[in-house]
């Protein structure tokens, strides 16, 4: 064989392989990825943290209401609820059979529970009523629980400001 022959296999050389790519440094593209990423992680954390102190009043209302033992105290605990959302003035012309009706309006959805004929007696004639009396609690307790869970807190603004221009014209 010729040495000079140019399909010889002894001119043949190895592939060079390139040295692998680093991981490190990053491109400057993923430095935004981690940015914004991070930027939506802080912001979802703090809005969850204000969802969760904005519902502590219904966290310390369920408390309560697994002490409660009465109509009335239920009664009561629902307007102390209710006081969070809602103007004083507004609130204090629910009586009677406005008082149920009203609490079933401030559901959330229009999927709401409605309200029984006993519990919707029990709430009318809570406050005009002796408490000695021993009544199943059992179905009003667990209609408060669902309304403490679920009711609308879309007039918290129309009572913030209703309260602020009480204490102006005072």
């Amino acid at each position: 064989m010729k040495a000079s022959d140019p399909a010889s296999l002894d001119r043949l050389n190895d592939i060079v392989v390139p040295a692998p790519v680093s991981w490190w440094p990053l491109a400057p593209g993923w430095y935004v990825l981690f940015a914004i990423l991070l930027t939506v992680g802080v912001w979802l954390a703090w809005k969850n943290w204000r969802t969760w102190k904005a519902n502590a009043y219904r966290r310390e209302a369920i408390h309560e209401l697994e002490s409660a033992n009465t109509v009335g105290a239920i009664s009561e605990l629902l307007r102390r609820t209710a006081l969070t959302t809602t103007s004083r003035s507004e609130l204090a012309t629910k009586t009677g059979d406005r008082w149920p009706d009203w609490l079933s309006q401030q559901f959330r959805n229009t999927t709401h529970p409605s309200i029984s004929p006993t519990v919707r007696e029990q709430l009318a004639t809570a406050a005009y009523r002796d408490d000695t009396g021993q009544e199943s609690l059992d179905e009003l307790k667990a209609f408060a629980a669902a309304w403490i869970a679920q009711h609308s807190t879309n007039h918290a603004a129309s009572a913030d400001t209703n309260a602020t221009s009480e204490e102006r014209s005072c």
